[in-house]
């Protein structure tokens, strides 16, 4: 299983004091990730990164179905699931033209709202914690989820109605796909999103939900 290493990323420099009480690199400013001082040496390089012993291949998966019948009502549902993974998704955004995600843009990092859960604004990689050369945790997501993957709902008619139009059985139903998914750490993303290419932007295209219904006639 592939892991890679990354800088610890520990919060969000609030104000002046946090960059002056805390080792930083020279371009660092207010709104800037934290990276850990690994080595303790008042100094952020290389030798401050450690490994991730996790990958986007999850340890653990599975699922399981559901099935009842009442009277003339039958219901069946496959739920799916998966831990263990982690994936590296950013926010891309760019305040020359691209949008921001509606979470960051909330959440962002500024002067009146210095204890913010996210930096401050930037260019895509212009900054030292978004350019790949410096792969840090902050972008590190667990993928773990449960999905429901599958419900259908069905409702058989009564034989006394079938016999005074013809028929030997009518059924209708309606259903759906990708209804549900709980995925605590990927509220933005989709958990399944293919980890190459431009999934690590979150810009594949998400699972659909899909709904349907119908009718099952016998004669």
């Amino acid at each position: 299983m592939e892991s890679g290493l990354y800088y610890d990323a520990i919060g969000i420099f609030k104000s002046e004091k946090d960059l002056d009480k805390y080792p930083h690199l020279d371009v660092a400013r207010t709104g800037d990730v934290i990276f850990r001082d690994v080595s303790g040496d008042s100094i952020i390089n290389g030798d401050d990164m450690t490994r991730i012993y996790k990958s986007w291949v999850p340890t653990l998966t599975g699922g399981f179905t559901l099935s009842a019948q009442y009277r003339g009502f039958d219901l069946s549902a496959l739920v799916q699931g998966q831990a263990g993974a982690v994936r590296y998704v950013q926010f891309m955004g760019s305040s020359t033209g691209s949008n921001y995600m509606k979470t960051f843009y909330d959440n962002r990092w500024t002067e009146e709202h210095p204890d913010a859960t996210y930096p401050r604004t930037f260019n895509r990689n212009d900054e030292y914690w978004v350019s790949s050369d410096n792969a840090n945790t902050f972008w590190l997501r667990r993928t773990d989820f449960v999905r429901l993957k599958n419900l259908e709902i069905g409702y058989n008619l009564p034989a006394v109605l079938l016999t005074k139009i013809g028929l030997s059985g009518l059924r209708v139903h309606v259903g759906g796909m990708n209804l549900l998914t709980w995925a605590p750490d990927m509220k933005d993303f989709d958990p399944e999103l293919e980890p190459k290419g431009d999934g690590f932007a979150g810009q594949g295209y998400p699972m659909q939900k899909i709904l349907t219904t119908g009718i099952s006639v016998k004669f």
